[in-house]
């Protein structure tokens, strides 16, 4: 005390600097506690950033929590690749089509056509084939190698109901066939036994494919498993999704597989005239339904959460290609229906519906004759009139009479 007194005793200046300097450091301790709180505050919010798109109205939903993302991947999101949306954008709705998600894109001018919730997050189910393929073929230096396939693989995929292939426990399989395998008919043990080739085990390959995302630009997409499954975590949108298709219809190998309407696997052992893949997406359609334009390649995709979606790339007779992404309808030809209304929309030669929100479903009593026989069933009403024939009768049939609508 005394040392203080007799310098601001003896130099007034230097306690009037004191002073000063020490209010200078109150203020700036404030300011650092009040700008970390706000952080803070954030961060124990709702934790869930929206914007407009360029068209209005669209909401891009931000993951609601970063806590199990991973924090390794440093890779930047290549932003400059992000669509852009067409001043005329067609906006799409209930009325017009069944999906709930939609993005057409003009792969030459990166432009957004025609839109229905196209920054919404949603489930891609096996659309997220698109990127292990992308990812594997990147990856793959050797596409005539084998890969054993084993029990241990294929029995978690039938606990999960899993699309499958049907290669069986020690079936020794060539690459190019687990890849035509992951894409015709969906098959999930083919899908992780590229993922196990390529990177020995799941977690480290669906690491590559949140980092190619990011390269691709897809800042709204968030990978955790290479097949699809569900899981809350595991989400894109219908925009990020097209640059992902775009992207993958560039490398011609992941192009001649994507437009396959059927394959033939190696024959081996187990499978001595191979196995006949069918694409799921090409068993729903020629793909020349729309008049001046053609639907070259495609990957569907269904669980539950997700529901029908299709990817899908065709071609003009002006040679401009487009890409198409649709998600979340109710049956599985509804997206196929909905591709070719949208497609249509370039062409002009394919009737866009106008009311398809005054669909309704039969009443619970309406009655329904399921008659069966060796060849599958047809669906008959209560007057015997086909509702849906699913195949030819025979002399020996069974009947059963049910309450229930059968689409």
């Amino acid at each position: 005390m005394s040392f203080l007194k007799k310098i601001t005793g003896e130099n007034r200046w230097i306690g009037i600097l004191l002073a000063i300097f020490g209010l200078i450091v109150i203020f700036f301790v404030i300011a650092v506690v009040s700008v970390s709180c706000s952080r803070t505050d954030w961060k124990e919010g709702s934790g869930t950033l929206s914007s407009m798109d360029s068209n209005g109205g669209v909401f891009i939903a931000q993951p609601e929590t970063d806590s199990t993302l991973p924090t390794d991947d440093t890779t930047p999101v290549n932003s400059a690749n992000y669509p852009t949306f067409a001043e005329d954008a067609l906006r799409l709705t209930e009325s017009n089509i069944y999906s709930k998600y939609a993005v057409l894109l003009d792969v030459q001018t990166n432009q957004i056509l025609a839109h229905r919730g196209a920054e919404l997050r949603m489930s891609p189910a096996s659309m997220t084939k698109l990127m292990t393929l992308l990812v594997a073929v990147e990856n793959i230096s050797d596409f005539n190698a084998t890969y054993t396939m084993t029990y241990d693989l294929i029995k978690p995929l039938i606990e999960q109901d899993a699309a499958l292939t049907g290669f069986e426990d020690h079936e020794t399989i060539t690459i190019t066939d687990l890849l035509y395998g992951m894409i015709l008919p969906s098959g999930a043990d083919s899908t992780i036994a590229l993922v196990t080739y390529v990177a020995k085990d799941e977690e480290s390959f669906v690491a590559l494919m949140n980092q190619r995302a990011k390269e691709l630009g897809m800042s709204h997409t968030h990978f955790t498993n290479a097949t699809g499954l569900y899981n809350e975590q595991h989400y894109s949108t219908a925009a990020d999704l097209a640059i992902l298709m775009k992207e993958v219809m560039k490398n011609t190998i992941c192009k001649k597989i994507l437009s396959a309407v059927e394959y033939t696997t190696t024959s081996t052992q187990q499978h001595p005239g191979g196995i006949r893949l069918q694409s799921t997406t090409f068993s729903r359609m020629y793909g020349s339904e729309v008049k001046g334009i053609e639907i070259i390649a495609g990957k569907t995709g269904f669980h539950d959460q997700a529901m029908q979606c299709l990817a899908s790339y065709a071609r003009a007779v002006d040679g401009k290609e487009y890409v198409l992404i649709t998600g979340h309808a109710p049956t599985d030809m509804d997206p196929i229906w909905d591709a070719f209304a949208i497609y249509g929309t370039i062409t002009g030669t394919y009737e866009m519906p106008t009311d398809l929100e005054t669909r309704t479903e039969p009443a619970a009593t309406d009655v329904y004759v399921i008659v069966t026989d060796e060849y599958g069933a047809l669906v008959t009403d209560e007057n015997g009139d086909i509702v849906t024939e699913l195949a030819t009768t025979s002399e020996t049939t069974e009947t059963e009479t049910v309450a229930e609508a059968v689409y």
